[in-house]
């Protein structure tokens, strides 16, 4: 369904504590982003009784891969993995998947921190200190998620690269980030990729790398290629992780 933004959330107010919904439902929306110089789409996963909440939830950002937009982790079924989730016992959680297209004339870092997150903040009852937000990403996501993190870490409390592409030949991805930036101890950061992903190399060093440097990394080499089929079958685990790495 589209929806217009919720308007910013009221003061404190008292709510029921049971949730009888059995489902939460995944919107779709847009943002003014003065990075693009107009309207992005983005899809938002809300938790069952969203509506009904006071409490800031958790929020989860995940970026998607290369020539995909706002609709691709939909498709992996983030929606049915969330709810099988907070239905077996976890929080609440929103869970922010924005479009953009990836641009060598657009900087979709300052995207994320400058329209992205504000408008999240403003509009959706999400924490907004770094404890209660992570961030993760496919493929070229995963390497927009982790440059994000490792640069801004104190913004993040988790970050995830699924299938990440990762090299150290520019001076801020996130493999040579990992060998330079300071604040990372914090990070929670999980990593995986296919057995048949030309990209489990690089995505391995950078485990090591973290590793080294005493960063808490999981490290995950499983069954698969760099499609589709591999992330849809991963989705659970991913939201799995950093549900467990937020306050």
């Amino acid at each position: 369904m589209r929806a217009a933004l919720p308007a910013p959330d009221p003061a404190v107010r008292a709510t029921a504590t049971i949730c009888d919904e059995p489902a939460g439902q995944v919107i779709h929306t847009t943002i003014r982003s003065a990075v693009y110089a107009g309207s992005v789409p983005i899809s938002v996963y809300l938790p069952p009784c969203y509506a009904r909440g006071s409490h800031p939830l958790p929020v989860i950002y995940l970026l998607h891969g290369g020539n995909a937009d706002e609709t691709q982790w939909p498709d992996l079924r983030v929606q049915p993995a969330a709810d099988d989730l907070i239905a077996s016992g976890a929080r609440p959680f929103v869970v922010v998947m924005p479009g953009g297209e990836y641009r060598s004339d657009v900087d979709y870092a300052m995207f994320v921190l400058s329209d992205l997150i504000p408008a999240v903040d403003c509009h959706f009852r999400v924490r907004t200190a770094s404890a209660g937000r992570a961030i993760g990403g496919i493929s070229l996501g995963g390497y927009w998620a982790l440059k994000l993190a490792f640069s801004h870490p104190q913004l993040f409390a988790a970050a995830g690269g699924h299938s990440p592409v990762v090299d150290r030949r520019q001076s801020d991805d996130p493999l040579a980030l990992a060998h330079t930036a300071d604040g990372l101890r914090h990070l929670v950061v999980t990593l995986d990729v296919g057995d048949a992903d030309a990209l489990g190399t690089n995505t391995e060093r950078l485990a090591d790398v973290l590793r080294e440097r005493s960063v808490s990394v999981a490290f995950s080499r499983m069954s698969g290629k760099h499609d589709r089929v591999y992330w849809r079958a991963h989705t659970s685990d991913y939201l799995r992780f950093y549900d467990s790495a937020l306050k």
